[in-house]
C-alpha cells in the first residue's frame, strides 16, 4: 500500500492516542501534529456527532 493509500483511508482508532509530538500514523515521518492531526479531529468529532444523534 502506498503513501497515497495510507492518507485516504480513515485513521486507525489507534489515532485518538497518539500524542502530538509523536511520529504519524500514517508514516510520512512528520510529527502527528504537522501532519493528520487536524484532520483526525474532524473526522473523530464527525464520527462522535453521528453516535449522538442516532443514540435519542
Amino acid at each position: 500500500m502506498g503513501l497515497i493509500d495510507r492518507l485516504r483511508r480513515r485513521p486507525p482508532q489507534s489515532a485518538q492516542c497518539l500524542g502530538r509530538n509523536e511520529p504519524c500514523w500514517c508514516g510520512s515521518g512528520k510529527k502527528y501534529k504537522h501532519c493528520h492531526h487536524d484532520s483526525d479531529l474532524q473526522y473523530f468529532s464527525r464520527a462522535l456527532e453521528k453516535t449522538h444523534r442516532g443514540s435519542t
